[in-house]
């Protein structure tokens, strides 16, 4: 089986939480809420892929104040082949910029942490968030 690691980015500012909300019918799980993550090549610097690609997608500059944990789960990926996921999850904060929806994003949204139960959010993030304290 192979295996393929994400660097996953919880992003505050103050009490809140960006998320990102899916395209409807966008795979793996369809019309959700998730956070920001990018795959891990050899040789990548995690703190940097994670800033290029918010940079990108939401138009806001962030940095890393804490490696926090890690998480696996097993299911299909997006080329249809069964992979194991390896998610190294930290913890990042707001610097700079106005919120701007990049490609492959219906909406951004700064959710306070005490109303994301009330948001459909994709199951790997929902495990994140109890972790941390969140649901």
């Amino acid at each position: 089986m192979q295996t393929k690691v994400l660097i996953i980015a919880v992003i505050r500012r103050s009490d809140t939480i960006l998320m990102r909300k899916k395209p409807d019918g966008s795979a793996p799980y369809t019309e959700t809420w998730y956070i920001f993550g990018a795959e891990l090549l050899p040789g990548g610097d995690p703190h940097q892929l994670v800033q290029e690609l918010v940079q990108k997608q939401a138009g806001i500059q962030v940095r890393m104040t804490e490696q926090s944990s890690w998480d696996t789960e097993v299911k299909d990926d997006l080329d249809g082949v069964r992979k194991q996921f390896v998610y190294l999850d930290a913890l990042f904060e707001y610097v700079e910029g106005e919120l701007k929806a990049g490609e492959g994003i219906e909406r951004l949204e700064w959710v306070p942490i005490e109303h994301l139960s009330e948001y459909d959010i994709v199951p790997p993030s929902r495990v994140l968030f109890k972790k941390l304290g969140y649901l």
